[in-house]
């Protein structure tokens, strides 16, 4: 009787341990085989409710890439670390990301203030990262500006500034008149605006500028007024949208912005006593996206994985934030699909190679060697506010 359970144990004891090395094997495998790729944004702080909307947008482009069979059988890993807001610990977690989980790409950052820090340290590392904020050109022809590890998924002001400018030569709304924060982005600013405008035969009027802390831009504006102007167009950091958008209620004047100056703050105080408008991304749409678009799919299966309560709970710093992550895991998986392995180099090349374009969310994009954004104009969708919502003012021609 004893013999009997003596053996009885033995084979459990077989059983558990060849179960165990099993699982272990199994589990090294799925580790050999996974890609890792690191998300950095903001889950705390000034911009934390951003950054958890871009990280839960990411978990849901991960889960469903796994699903279709990840990269060549190999599952998508997203390892996220918190920034807070603080380029110190930014550049912290991107070397532990890269040095430790020996991830392929960087996503991120919320801020654009960390901007500056995440780039500095992918082009001097060599590790590609995709920027999901900003509005910065990625030329690679433009002096003092290395741009061969830095990609964006983020809408550019020059794409938003021709889809405008398209919108307003078909309108017949002229002159234009540029209002830019008196900094050195405002300046650059100011030179895209003005060269843009002999393109669509539109009249730019000299520009003006704004502080940053300034409360009212009623001079400005009522200056523009008398010179003509039908329209202002206008660029800064979201914190002075409400400034603007209330001098524009006492001037009576019209307003087209790029997307990244809008904010929840500003749309609470536009009340429709002027016309605002803005080149946004399909996203914005969200179900109402006309089927005609080419990324209606796309924005259809984002609203799907996220849940539509889920979404009308963002704000539009939020569902901007989510758009971005969502496209940049994809953007950085389509990149993967077609590189001969997942290193930093191939991976860069496989990004400034790709044959197809990417139709995604937040617009559709063709990133090459000389442009490392390479967003289509046309994708954009000019959109104009009424008290509570946006509608589309015109279905942008394809190209």
């Amino acid at each position: 009787m004893s013999a009997s359970w003596l053996r009885i144990l033995c084979c459990l004891f077989l059983f558990f341990a060849v179960s165990g090395l099993v699982a272990d094997k199994a589990a090294c495998r799925r580790h050999v085989l996974s890609i890792y790729v690191g998300g950095l944004w903001d889950l705390s702080g000034d911009h934390g409710r951003e950054g958890q909307a871009a990280y839960m947008a990411a978990r849901k482009a991960v889960e469903c890439l796994n699903s279709q069979g990840g990269i060549s059988g190999r599952h998508i890993e997203l390892v996220v670390a918190d920034t807070g807001g603080e380029p110190g610990r930014l550049l912290l977690e991107a070397r532990k990301l890269v040095e430790q989980k020996k991830v392929v790409a960087l996503l991120g950052p919320t801020s654009e203030a960390l901007i500056p820090v995440l780039r500095n340290y992918a082009e001097t590392h060599n590790v590609p990262i995709v920027l999901t904020s900003g509005d910065d050109p990625l030329l690679s022809f433009r002096k003092n500006e290395s741009v061969r590890w830095t990609f964006s998924i983020s809408l550019g002001l020059r794409p938003a500034i021709k889809a405008l400018f398209r919108e307003f030569a078909r309108a017949g709304i002229e002159p234009v008149a540029p209002l830019v924060a008196d900094n050195t982005r405002g300046k650059r600013a100011s030179l895209w605006l003005q060269g843009y405008g002999p393109e669509y035969h539109l009249r730019i009027l000299p520009p003006q500028n704004f502080g940053l802390h300034d409360t009212d831009m009623v001079s400005q504006l009522q200056q523009f007024k008398e010179e003509g102007a039908q329209v202002i167009m206008a660029w800064g950091p979201s914190s002075c949208g409400p400034v603007l958008s209330g001098s524009a209620k006492r001037i009576g004047i019209h307003v087209a912005v790029p997307v990244q100056l809008l904010s929840s703050d500003m749309l609470k105080k536009y009340t429709g006593s002027f016309r605002l408008w803005t080149a946004a991304p399909p996203l914005l749409l969200g179900n109402d996206i006309p089927l005609s678009h080419p990324c209606a799919f796309k924005v259809n299966r984002f609203m799907k994985a996220m849940g539509k309560k889920e979404v009308r709970g963002f704000s539009i710093e939020e569902l901007l934030a989510a758009g971005a992550a969502w496209d940049a895991l994809h953007l950085t998986a389509m990149g993967l699909r077609t590189s001969s392995t997942a290193t930093h180099s191939d991976l860069r090349q496989a990004l400034e190679g790709l044959g197809q374009r990417y139709y995604g969310v937040m617009g559709v994009f063709k990133p090459r060697k000389r442009d490392h954004s390479g967003l289509v104009p046309s994708s954009l969708i000019i959109l104009e506010r009424s008290k509570n919502s946006w509608r589309p003012v015109i279905s942008s021609s394809r190209r």
